[in-house]
């Protein structure tokens, strides 16, 4: 599971509900937004979308409906 810097973007600047089940990937948006606002910039979401990346890596298997969300966007 992986997702581009696009759907970084896309999440990142999405104003609408978030329909994430994973504490920690919520928390991560909401910090990640936080960033992006201070510094929006294509480092800023390299950066993001890398560590949304790892994240997926090493917890896919409880987030897949997540995953599977973020691809709708």
């Amino acid at each position: 599971m992986k997702i581009s810097e696009a759907q970084t973007k896309k999440l990142i600047e999405f104003d609408g509900i978030v329909s994430l089940k994973q504490v920690a990937l919520k928390m991560t948006l909401t910090r990640f937004k936080g960033i992006y606002k201070h510094n929006p910039s294509d480092r800023v979401i390299a950066e993001c979308a890398s560590q949304i990346n790892d994240m997926l890596a090493k917890f896919g298997s409880i987030m897949q409906s997540d995953y599977d969300w973020i691809m709708k966007l």
